[in-house]
């Protein structure tokens, strides 16, 4: 019979590692909090964005609304900037809200903020 006991204390344990993993990825996060607009097929969504970088955005949902490969319409609100419209797929859901791959946009077609602001 396994121990199950034994085996939650591993994954406990390699989600501790897990965290203090370093950053790998390819392009820079801005951590903000903007109003964002999701549109799906006949659903459409007032979110907020978790972050954002020239290729993708995280958007915040308490409960998985998306499933990977769902294309979608974002519609992102910046404070101090023009609104923004990308055509997107998800990318990853994850237990904070779903990532999203923007399609068809450029890095340099946006001014991406750097740093975090709200």
């Amino acid at each position: 019979m396994r121990n199950f006991k034994a085996i939650g204390a591993n994954c406990l344990d390699l989600s501790m590692i897990r965290e203090r993993e370093p950053d790998l990825r390819r392009h820079p996060r801005a951590w903000v909090s903007w109003p964002v607009t999701v549109k799906s097929g006949d659903r459409s969504f007032d979110l907020q964005t978790i972050n954002l970088s020239p290729f993708g955005a995280k958007v915040r949902l308490t409960e998985p609304v998306f499933e990977p490969g769902t294309p979608a319409q974002l519609h992102f609100q910046p404070p101090d900037g023009q609104p923004l419209d990308v055509h997107a797929i998800v990318w990853r859901k994850d237990p904070d809200g779903s990532a999203f791959f923007f399609i068809g946009v450029e890095g340099n077609e946006f001014s991406f903020p750097i740093g975090s602001s709200s």
